[in-house]
């Protein structure tokens, strides 16, 4: 036991400060990089890595959890954030949503504002998550000329 914590303290000084900047270089959030720290270091400590190829794991993983956090961060944008101008200006989507078809308006509805998967819709709607996602595709296509069409 001794020597496992003598381990993780080891660790935790020589890599830790590397791993947490590399984080938050590719996370741009303190509290995100502090959890890809603490993920990669579980991560660590659940593996036998040889000392000569530590470093290079380390990051390596760190990257890698850090890109995960950036994919669920894409996939979570809001609609409104999705189909901004560019400008930081955010579009109010109300009156907008209603001009869509009925599918288009549910599978929109499900995806940003229940938080369903594309798998999670397909089940629903009795349809592949392949249609779905293209639907939601087109949806958000079709939203977006309707906002500039308004501008």
């Amino acid at each position: 036991m001794e020597k496992q914590n003598e381990r993780i303290r080891q660790v935790v000084e020589e890599y830790g400060d590397t791993i947490y900047r590399l984080a938050l270089h590719y996370v741009r959030d303190p509290a995100d990089a502090e959890d890809v720290v603490q993920e990669v270091l579980l991560a660590f400590f659940t593996r036998e890595i040889p000392k000569e190829r530590r470093k290079a794991w380390l990051l390596r993983v760190t990257v890698n959890k850090s890109l995960d956090i950036l994919r669920k961060r894409k996939k979570n944008l809001p609609l409104d954030e999705e189909l901004s101008d560019g400008k930081g200006e955010r579009a109010n989507l109300s009156e907008e949503l209603k001009e869509l078809s009925p599918l288009d308006r549910e599978v929109i509805y499900l995806y940003y504002f229940e938080g369903y998967s594309s798998k999670e819709i397909a089940r629903l709607v009795k349809k592949t998550d392949g249609a779905v996602r293209k639907r939601l595709e087109r949806a958000k296509r079709a939203l977006k000329k309707i906002l500039e069409n308004e501008s």
